[in-house]
């Protein structure tokens, strides 16, 4: 009863993350706080197939799930069907792999940034995705690689590489698609958490709570995206 409960919250709140993450990418796409109609049905689409690929979730959630997501999805139109059933079939083979291997770190972190993309997708703007989804997406890998990595080896330095390539990436990218000054002022927060775990890693150590300071940088980022599409 006990694990069922907690397993209830646990889709719960990856359902409620998955939302707000596609209403962001619906706000840095139109670049103003009240996002476009379609984005609230595509967050309640990306709401329903993220249950469909959660584990934990029971076979009569997994159907509810479909039938909200499918129907909801139909409504933004046939390009967020094919994304929100692509992604919850990758969600249920990304189950099949090693938790620790490159494979899964990195279908993971392609995840986390697809419902910004999504987000875009239903704003009827979907290059404007494109920046916060790579962004996402990369910092996401390299969280996810130094939480478990070793203070020495092949997967160190490849870990090393991805962080320091990120700082560069968040400022240019950003800069191309001609985001406002606010977004270069806030990141500077989640750029710096970034560098703290990079120099870690450099001078063989495990970094110190790398998973709780690189998420917080996720959301010092997203911040930052919203800031400079706004500002």
């Amino acid at each position: 009863m006990g694990d069922g409960g907690r397993g209830g919250r646990g889709v719960g709140a990856r359902a409620a993350a998955t939302a707000a993450l596609v209403l962001a990418g619906a706000i840095i796409a139109v670049g103003r706080l009240n996002p476009a109609p379609l984005a609230w049905w595509a967050a309640l689409a990306a709401v329903g197939f993220a249950v469909v690929g959660a584990p934990g979730r029971t076979d009569l959630a997994a159907f509810l799930g479909a039938l909200i997501g499918g129907a909801a999805a139909m409504l933004v139109g046939g390009t967020a069907v094919a994304i929100g059933i692509a992604a919850a079939a990758t969600l249920l083979f990304a189950r099949r792999l090693d938790p620790a291997g490159w494979a899964r770190r990195l279908v993971d972190a392609l995840l986390t940034g697809l419902p910004l993309m999504y987000g875009a997708v239903a704003s009827g703007a979907p290059a404007a995705g494109v920046v916060p989804w790579v962004l996402a997406a990369w910092l996401q890998l390299v969280r996810g690689l130094a939480a478990e990595v070793s203070p020495s080896g092949g997967l160190r330095r490849a870990t090393v590489a991805l962080a320091l390539g990120f700082i560069p990436a968040s400022l240019v990218l950003p800069a191309r698609a001609g985001y406002a000054g606010a977004y270069f002022v806030i990141a500077l927060f989640p750029l710096l958490g970034v560098l703290v775990v990079a120099t870690q890693l450099i001078v063989g150590r495990q970094p110190a709570r790398a998973g709780a300071v690189l998420g917080g940088a996720m959301v010092a980022g997203l911040v930052a995206l919203i800031a400079g599409r706004i500002g």
